[in-house]
């Protein structure tokens, strides 16, 4: 059953397919519309649920870190980036966006001749069905979910995934080892710590163990119940692609991050680093210079010197491996030049001072198949995804999409969410997925209720499964 002609989203407003996602068909709108595409008004009660479920999927990914980071504020209200915009009002940016590229999909599917089989619909009308049956009538209300209101908004966002799928068919996937290659370095690392920041990181991990034993019943928690959707969206096997909707979380991540960073950075610029630190990375260097001379000297394996670090358990000294490319942005640019052309289990033959710390670096493979072979696959994926960006930027040029900015103001953040302590959900939505952790309905997916804390109201997310 096709469900967009050539003519876009025209054609949704009478071909009753479930609620339709536009008001008209010569009706006047109650209310006024959040949201207009081409001139036709959105349906409110999808935006709504839309809305809902891409801020109860923030709260379940980041609402814990977030809440850590910032202890009781609401980070609704703060200024994240210093730009003077509360991540409030960045989140709803992010969701005008996230709403233009479904409605614009929209438009162009039946240029890939995209359709929903019955088994589709079926598995789709099933999801839809659990979702409504898993939540009070309150939560509903709250989110403006109607059985047909779910139905539609999971209808569109398969569809989207398959446009989607369909544009990152044109990005080119011929990626040589060269261009891909990844090598393994182990190494043993030297942070300077003093006696101080090693008492308190003792108290700091004692407290975070207490606090997860005293964890009240107060807290809501996701409750999830399992999907019978398993069969929806028989599409072609795809890597993944970006969704818009994940966009925002990852923002939202790297909002806070670099909040955190210039936090830092300020203050070890007004701050003078105490004698107690100077003495502590005079004596972490000469601790990690013995090392790295005992090392050459001894002809041992550099495993077993990795083995004596993690058992000996020195504050500070820790031991591990990591695979990275010569033109990677992660390590430290030190680490990488200090192991760029080399063979083979090689040690390298001086002490590395990066980002505060010293390195011992140790050259397990020059080129780590399986490394460089997942590498190849994030390559693809990232052309895949600028060929979805720069379809969607060029539909763009041709969409009048606008937006009620009092209507819009109404959509308030007046709810809170807890991650589930285990989320025992069944898969659903084979063949399709949803990207990063952004995972509420890109198709028809598991369905989970969720109360707010502190029970001022309750709300639902629908979540996409991952293949």
């Amino acid at each position: 059953m096709e469900k967009l002609g050539k003519k876009g989203l025209a054609l949704l407003l009478c071909a009753g397919l479930g609620a339709s996602m536009l008001t008209g068909c010569g009706k006047k709108a109650e209310a006024a519309a959040m949201f207009t595409y081409n001139g036709e008004a959105v349906d409110n009660n999808v935006a709504t649920f839309l809305f809902r479920l891409q801020e109860a999927s923030f709260d379940t990914s980041y609402g814990n870190m977030f809440a850590q980071y910032y202890g009781s504020a609401n980070v609704w209200d703060m200024d994240l980036t210093g730009q003077g915009s509360t991540y409030g009002e960045t989140f709803k940016d992010e969701f005008k966006k996230t709403m233009e590229k479904l409605l614009v999909a929209q438009d162009h599917a039946a240029d890939y001749k995209i359709t929903l089989s019955d088994a589709e619909e079926k598995s789709i009308a099933d999801a839809a069905d659990k979702f409504i049956a898993a939540n009070s009538e309150k939560t509903l209300e709250d989110m403006s979910a109607t059985r047909d209101v779910v139905i539609k908004a999971l209808e569109m966002k398969t569809i989207q995934k398959k446009v989607e799928d369909e544009v990152g068919k044109t990005a080119d996937t011929e990626v040589s080892d060269e261009e891909a290659a990844q090598r393994k370095v182990s190494y043993i690392s030297y942070t300077p710590t003093t006696e101080t920041e090693s008492e308190s990181e003792g108290l700091s991990e004692a407290g975070t163990e207490a606090d997860a034993q005293n964890t009240t019943e107060a807290d809501s928690t996701v409750t999830p119940t399992a999907s019978e959707a398993e069969t929806a969206v028989e599409t072609e096997k795809s890597e993944k692609t970006k969704s818009a909707a994940s966009e925002t979380e990852a923002k939202a991540a790297e909002a806070s991050t670099e909040a955190a960073t210039t936090e830092a950075l300020a203050e070890s610029e007004t701050e003078t680093e105490s004698p107690e630190m100077q003495a502590a990375r005079r004596k972490y260097k000469a601790m990690a210079e013995e090392e790295l001379e005992k090392i050459k000297d001894s002809g041992r394996e550099f495993s077993e010197y990795m083995d004596e670090v993690s058992k000996e358990k020195v504050a500070g000294v820790t031991a591990s491996s990591m695979t990275f490319g010569k033109n990677d942005s992660y390590p430290a640019s030190e680490i990488i030049k200090a192991t760029n052309d080399l063979e083979d289990n090689t040690l390298v033959d001086h002490l590395v001072e990066a980002n505060n710390n010293y390195y011992i670096l140790y050259v397990n493979e020059k080129l780590d198949k399986d490394a460089t072979e997942s590498k190849k696959k994030q390559i693809i994926e990232e052309r895949k995804q600028t060929a979805v960006d720069d379809q969607y930027t060029e539909w763009e040029k041709d969409v009048k999409f606008e937006t009620d900015s009092d209507a819009f103001g109404k959509l308030t953040f007046d709810r809170a969410y807890t991650a589930p302590a285990s989320a025992d959900t069944e898969a659903a939505a084979a063949g399709t997925e949803s990207a990063g952790t952004e995972s509420y309905g890109t198709e028809a997916g598991a369905v989970q209720g969720t109360e707010a804390e502190n029970g001022q109201t309750e709300t639902a997310a629908v979540e996409a499964a991952e293949n």
